[in-house]
């Protein structure tokens, strides 16, 4: 099994400007906790991690060294990002035992091209990632899902996945992941009814408008 290799450095200033500086140098803020040890605030190369997840993705094993006080073994708990540019913000990393279970979401991968599709049928991607519980070394990167075989009408729910036998899944089994609706059809306007005959114009009496002189008897 092999543990993917990542450099950080302890974080001596903290608080939201401090944060802000390490960016715009390059680096961003993490924390590191877990195993009821010591919270210990890390910095690190932007630009290094953005390359490692791409190599690694999220749920791969770290060995992660840390300047000044060695080596921990941790997994990625949470990555912040900004909401529009998808800049990466801050990370928790957090401490495991390759021996003991981890809590984790493995996102959803669909492979193939739905039959339903050439019927006019919509693939939705109903759920896309799965809460699951084991070992770390066991823990998938991803779940594929194959959805060649899905015609109109057709779904595929979390019980139908095949995963190892100690993976305890944590969802709802009767969950759908992933269907192939039914092709949308637009209604047809209906054109407006037309009314035969003469429209009758109805008069409309004006009220009678009385006035009376001041001072003159209402009284006859």
């Amino acid at each position: 099994m092999r543990l993917a290799k990542l450099e950080a450095q302890k974080r001596r200033d903290f608080g939201k400007s401090a944060g802000k500086a390490l960016r715009r140098n390059g680096a961003m803020p993490a924390i590191l906790y877990g195993r009821h040890e010591d919270v210990i605030p890390l910095q690190l190369d932007a630009r290094s991690f953005q390359r490692f997840l791409q190599s690694n993705g999220e749920n791969v094993l770290i060995e992660l060294e840390i300047a000044d006080h060695g080596n921990e073994t941790i997994m990625i708990r949470e990555i912040q990002r900004d909401p529009v540019k998808q800049n990466l913000l801050h990370t928790d990393f957090i401490r495991i035992s390759l021996d003991e279970p981890v809590t984790s979401a493995v996102p959803i991968v669909l492979g193939g091209s739905a039959i339903g599709i050439q019927a006019g049928g919509i693939v939705e991607f109903a759920r896309r990632q799965l809460h699951v519980r084991c070992l770390p070394t066991i823990l998938p990167d991803t779940i594929d899902v194959d959805v060649s075989g899905l015609d109109i009408d057709d779904f595929i729910r979390i019980e139908d996945l095949t995963l190892d036998e100690t993976v305890e899944v944590l969802d709802d089994p009767q969950t759908i992941v992933v269907l192939v609706n039914r092709p949308r059809v637009e209604a047809e306007a209906e054109p407006e009814e037309e009314i035969e005959g003469d429209v009758e114009e109805t008069a409309i009496e004006e009220p009678e408008l009385i006035t009376r002189k001041r001072g003159e008897d209402t009284e006859e």
